[in-house]
């Protein structure tokens, strides 16, 4: 749930330079503490515990490994990665395997994690609990999944679309609707639910049910339909029917949760690490969002929530799902691909190596968090870092623990050679190489550029396997239309009735990716702007040259060399803008949406729009420089070049909703 706000000043930047990228310093003047884990819970024993403890000897030897392994995996990773603390949970159908804490949880005050008492902001998988509260409802026959959620909702319409909007699509990010920020606005996170709802409704870009594209908005629709289906407030449903029954009394969704105002469950600080060491930043108020991203939680908590899944909606007696209602919780709405990732319910539905795992991710402010279930292996992981940091190392964790147990069964995912390719495989590689551009992206306005930056998805083809985002990791065929890699990784391709691809399933399985056309290119914008740049330059060239040697004679052509330099200007104006970027290294969510829309991009915008005007006056001059400038005919064929150059540029800035933009 991470939104893409830290970005925002690298936008300007990237359309100058045609490049992207973050210094990120691991921590160079900081030493994290690299001591044996500080904490553990009742269910376990600290790593460096005396091997004749009577309670250490009951711990499985299998177990034992699998606790040494982990803590080997976090301190490697911390060593690396600089994050001040981690909290992590492995556990069984029948109980903890372990839960821990590693670092520190306040740097300040020299405060350990304690899995059973330090709380940490789990962001994104608060919405397990909304898809959980959704499908005991439609077992209790208060929801339909397959229902028009407007015959649910009584204080928000859902716009009209080419057919109604069901939970089954919200459920698997289906709505069709484009990713909006402004939901994460002070003004929008103050607002009543159902207000904010409106307030940041996004337009609608896919037919529902056609593309995948990981909404927030969306989930927390689903929020609302709760509360308008039974008439009360989600807070006290999530309570009253789910973390009290199941024993989670250290999970909070607000401020007004009771273990928030409780000094001996407080909540982690999250850090950005840089060259002086961690510093501390403010957290986001989610507010009338706080249902799909503001839970806070404990991995003593998270592992009960991990048990309940992996009884397959019963903990300790309590049973909140009956078994067929658990299997409906496991099903995939939409299959396009069989093999390949997906969501169920709401829930990442993740086909790895041999097994299928589920679980959900979580990113807000310097909090990452993930967990995942593994049926089939009988473990659940959680693991969750206070740090603004790689969020790769942290997603492993749990894969990493299930390779370890695939092991125990002979399969050994690490030492498999790659199989050699076929002429099909080859044909197959080539048929699907090519560029892609997410789904879940800003398709309307300034935020639209984000695509700039963030560039295409390039997958090319070699040697009959494909190579993405992991050079070292190429995806090799297993099925007609799916490809994994050593990672576990796996990328499918979803045709049109004509035989092309529509769409890629990216591994994350929420987010799909289409094929990049000239009106979604980052590289026109790029190589319009790059060439008007050079014209501009060759411009003032021949300006200096003609001063120095000849002046203009006729007015014509004295008019259309002052436009010519008038049209150079608007670059000083965004060069200008370049130079008072604000720091990256010194921004975060809290301090983006406090100020919403940032002003950078408003004045972005606003000289784009300035930029784009100039280039319609320059096409505009065409038609005289042709016919009344007097001049030669390398200095016409140059303003050509030149207008021409301009007006893709400004067609460019159009397309990419930086132009036309009207201050507020």
């Amino acid at each position: 749930m991470r939104p893409r706000s830290d970005y925002l000043p690298l936008v300007f930047l990237g359309l100058v330079l045609g490049i992207g990228g973050v210094n990120a310093q691991n921590g160079a003047n900081w030493a994290p503490d690299f001591s044996p884990p500080v904490a553990a819970s009742a269910d376990t024993q600290p790593a460096d515990q005396d091997a004749s403890d009577p309670e250490l000897d009951s711990q499985p030897a299998a177990d034992r490994e699998l606790e040494a392994y982990v803590d080997g995996l976090v301190a490697t990773w911390q060593a690396v990665h600089g994050a001040p603390g981690y909290t992590l949970a492995v556990v069984r159908p029948d109980g903890n395997v372990f839960t821990k804490g590693y670092g520190l949880a306040n740097v300040e005050n020299d405060t350990p994690v304690d899995p059973d008492a330090t709380r940490f902001h789990v962001a994104s998988i608060s919405k397990t609990f909304v898809w959980t509260a959704v499908m005991m409802l439609v077992e209790r026959g208060v929801l339909d999944l397959g229902a028009d959620v407007n015959s649910y909702l009584t204080r928000y319409t859902v716009p009209d679309g080419e057919r109604p909007l069901t939970l089954r699509d919200l459920m698997s990010h289906r709505a069709g609707v484009e990713e909006n920020l402004d939901l994460w606005s002070i003004e929008v996170a103050a607002m009543d639910l159902a207000d904010a709802i409106a307030a940041s409704e996004p337009h609608q870009v896919f037919p529902r049910g056609a593309r995948a594209a990981y909404s927030n908005w969306g989930s927390n629709l689903a929020t609302l339909v709760i509360e308008d289906a039974t008439g009360r407030d989600y807070a006290e449903f999530l309570f009253e029917e789910i973390l009290i029954p199941l024993g989670m009394t250290t999970t909070t969704l607000t401020d007004a949760s009771p273990a928030a105002s409780d000094p001996d469950t407080p909540v982690a600080v999250n850090y950005r690490v840089g060259s002086s060491g961690p510093e501390a930043l403010d957290q986001l108020d989610t507010g009338s969002f706080a249902p799909i991203g503001g839970m806070t939680t404990t991995a003593s908590d998270m592992a009960r929530w991990m048990r309940f899944h992996l009884n397959r909606g019963e903990l300790d007696g309590v049973r909140l799902l009956s078994e067929a209602g658990y299997a409906a919780l496991r099903a995939r709405d939409f299959d396009p691909v069989a093999g390949a990732a997906g969501r169920a319910s709401g829930f990442a539905d993740m086909p790895y190596r041999s097994i299928t795992y589920y679980g959900h991710t979580g990113s807000i402010n310097a909090f990452y968090s993930k967990f995942a279930v593994a049926p089939e292996l009988e473990l659940g992981v959680f693991i969750a870092q206070n740090a603004a940091d790689d969020f790769e190392p942290l997603a492993r964790v749990p894969n990493l623990v299930f390779d370890r147990a695939l092991a125990l069964r002979n399969e050994l995912p690490s030492t498999v050679s790659l199989p050699a390719a076929t002429e099909d495989d080859v044909l197959a590689a080539e048929a699907v190489a090519g560029r892609y551009m997410t789904t879940r992206r800003v398709y309307h306005g300034p935020l639209k550029v984000f695509a700039v930056l963030d560039g295409p998805i390039e997958i090319s083809a070699e040697d009959g396997m494909l190579v993405g985002p992991h050079p070292n990791a190429p995806f090799t065929r297993i099925a007609p239309d799916l490809w994994q890699n050593r990672l576990g990784d796996r990328l499918a391709f979803v045709r049109d009735e004509g035989g092309s691809v529509s769409h890629v399933i990216t591994p994350g399985g929420s987010t799909d990716a289409v094929p990049v056309t000239w009106r979604n290119d980052p590289m026109i914008l790029g190589v319009a702007f790059g060439a008007t740049v050079l014209f501009s330059l060759t411009t003032w060239l021949g300006f200096w040259r003609r001063f120095r040697q000849q002046r203009e004679t006729g007015w014509a052509g004295r008019v259309l060399s002052f436009v010519a330099l008038l049209a150079t200007l608007p670059f000083v104006w965004l060069g200008i803008l370049a130079a008072n970027m604000p720091d990256t290294e010194k921004l975060d969510f809290a301090a983006v949406f406090s100020e919403w829309p940032i002003p950078f991009v408003s004045d972005l915008a606003l000289a784009a729009t300035v930029t784009a005007g100039v280039g319609v006056l320059m096409v505009l001059c065409l038609v005289p420089v042709w016919t009344r400038s007097g001049w030669n005919l390398v200095r016409r064929i140059h303003f050509s070049l030149f207008a021409t150059a301009y007006g893709a540029l400004a067609l460019s800035f159009v397309n990419w909703g930086l132009a036309p933009y009207w201050p507020s």
